[in-house]
């Protein structure tokens, strides 16, 4: 048997000639000074080679750069970290030929960070916002932060880049940031005067100050278009050719950061700071960041209704049950249907210690489904954003459904180091573990955000006052409610029939109001294939008498609803579904 010499140090790879730009396109950014993989920083020889084991070992198990997406049931995105197999092979050779550094005169520049902005043309930005120094205990529960900074435009501007950069990596949690429009009768220093009393009654920061959104999501419009959102691996975005975000200008606006700290173990601070980047003219499309499945709610299997008891979670229409101690597979399902034909560009699943697994499918109006983004291993320290590599336009009348999973248990070994670091014992897999607003690291959340347009002909040419939406030409489907059988076609499919007329509605999920008056509807001669139903489990639901909301979907060759929510009415089963 013969055997390949092991490489000499002539034909090894050098560190300064094949390994530094390696490690200078894919991992400085966040190795460094002041970045959330400062602990380990690659900027030099010297530290590279103090750290090459373990480069060897992460690259041969592709966990560095990370990339928790399964790119084998995932669509393409053009912000792959994943090394190529030769980048890869070469960084494994050099470790196993001892790490030699190669001529000094082959050694690449270092990318310049002294600016601390990643614009991939070296750009400076045209708006830099920053927020006060905070000061963050040892240890203790952090209370979000809410701080409103007024925006220092006086007329709208349309956003190509953007960049929320942390002070201080190892304090910031995370971060969401809106644009909100105030009274015209407060002023900033009411801001703060309003803000010490929340804070002192032990409340939120921002409290007691009433905000409505500046730009809104004209699919929901009362919710908020996040300008920008950091969690750790996310920092730097731009929007491609043809999109931008609307920042407006004018009086009374305000930037909102909503930030998450946790404590570090030891007194620290931290300044962080928003970083713009514009463009003059209108965009083809205008780009909304929302976290988009929360119209219908999918527990453990059992749909939510939105009249239910609790504190609604945040991001949802319904209040999410929590999870329960040492439970290790936790599912939630979110569902939210498009009326208008849409495109989507990006997507960013984000959960807390317990978040092991996202999936986001969809369902076209002609009932193909298609897998667009699986995270099998859900890591709550790398919390990735997806860019698209070709938008993913769905006609009206499609859907997007997201599941994801939650490990409760002593498996989690994210979970049981946390809780052996938490003096206060909040966390840990023998607690329960809530969905609401402002969740702390022990609590859990549901929030998986896409960006997305809303596809029009025309481009956006007249900018909306605050808090208005952009008037839009193209022609929506209807959110309808119907009620009938759930039966099965003689192809198999699932049916609703004997249904009567379907009525319109506006909204995608149901109460308990709804299901008492539903008891009343009578059947009728009406027959719906019902797309997309495979949430709700169909196959207990046979010979029952079924309220039904979703998409009405009608042409020549299909007639259908594209399901959105499906609840027993009444008793189990009705003699006339037999």
């Amino acid at each position: 048997m013969l055997l390949a010499a092991p490489p000499t140090m002539a034909e090894a790879p050098a560190f300064n000639k094949q390994v530094a730009p390696i490690l200078y396109n894919h991992c400085v950014g966040c190795h460094r000074a002041g970045e959330v993989a400062a602990g380990v920083p690659l900027v030099s020889y010297e530290a590279a080679k103090s750290w090459a084991a373990s480069i060897k070992v992460q690259v041969l198990k592709r966990t560095m750069p990370p990339w928790p997406a399964d790119s084998a049931h995932s669509v393409k995105f053009s912000n792959d970290a994943r090394l190529s197999q030769q980048d890869i092979d070469t960084l494994v050779a050099w470790v196993d030929a001892g790490g030699p550094k190669g001529n000094d005169s082959d050694l690449p520049p270092m990318p310049d960070f002294s600016q601390g902005w990643q614009h991939p043309r070296g750009r400076a930005p045209d708006v830099v916002v920053s927020l006060p120094e905070y000061s963050v205990a040892a240890s203790g529960e952090v209370p979000y932060i809410q701080v409103r900074v007024v925006v220092p435009l006086a007329r709208d501007r349309w956003i190509t880049a953007l960049q929320v950069r942390p002070g201080n990596s190892a304090l910031v949690h995370h971060m969401a940031i809106t644009e909100v429009a105030m009274a015209d009768a407060l002023r900033p220093e009411d801001l703060e005067t309003l803000d010490r009393v929340a804070q002192q009654l032990g409340m939120a920061s921002g409290a007691f100050a009433t905000a409505r959104p500046a730009v809104i999501d004209p699919e929901n419009p009362a919710s908020f278009d996040m300008l920008g959102v950091y969690t750790p691996g996310t920092t730097f975005e731009t929007y491609g050719d043809g999109n931008a975000k609307l920042l407006k200008g004018g009086k009374n606006l305000y930037i909102n950061f909503n930030v998450h700290y946790t404590a570090t173990g030891k007194q620290e601070k931290d300044r962080s700071q928003l970083a713009f980047w514009f463009q003059p003219q209108p965009p083809q499309h205008q780009l909304y960041r929302v976290p988009a499945p929360g119209k219908t709610i999918i527990a453990n299997g059992r749909q939510l209704l939105t009249d239910e008891p609790g504190t609604k979670a945040e991001g949802t229409d319904v209040a999410i049950p929590p999870i329960s101690p040492y439970a290790d597979n936790y599912e939630l399902i979110g569902i939210t249907a498009y009326t208008k034909p849409v495109t989507i560009y990006q997507f960013q699943p984000h959960a807390h210690l317990r978040g092991k697994y996202f999936r986001y499918d969809v369902v076209y109006p002609d009932g193909r489904e298609l897998t667009v983004l699986t995270v099998p291993q859900y890591d709550f320290h790398w919390q990735l954003a997806y860019d698209l590599e070709t938008p993913l336009k769905l006609p009206a009348g499609s859907k997007l459904v997201v599941t994801a999973r939650y490990d409760n248990s002593l498996k989690n070994k994210d979970l049981t180091e946390m809780s052996a670091k938490d003096p206060a014992r909040k966390c840990g897999p023998e607690k329960q573990a809530y969905f609401r607003n402002e969740n702390q690291s022990w609590d859990e959340m549901f929030t998986p955000l896409i960006q997305y347009s809303i596809d029009s002909d025309d481009p956006v040419q007249a900018m909306p006052a605050a808090g208005q939406m952009q008037s839009r030409t193209t022609k929506a489907l209807q959110i309808v409610k119907v009620v009938g059988c759930a039966a099965r076609d003689p192809s198999g499919r699932w049916t609703l029939a004997q249904a009567g007329d379907p009525g319109v509605t506006q909204t995608q999920s149901t109460s308990l109001t709804e299901l008492e008056a539903a008891k009343d509807e009578p059947f009728g001669k009406q027959e719906y294939q019902l797309l997309g139903a495979g949430p709700f489990n169909l196959e207990i639901h046979a010979g029952q008498k079924l309220a039904v909301k979703g998409v009405l979907i009608g042409d020549a060759r299909l007639r259908g609803i594209n399901v959105t929510s499906l609840q027993t009415v009444g008793a189990l089963r009705s003699a006339l579904c037999e």
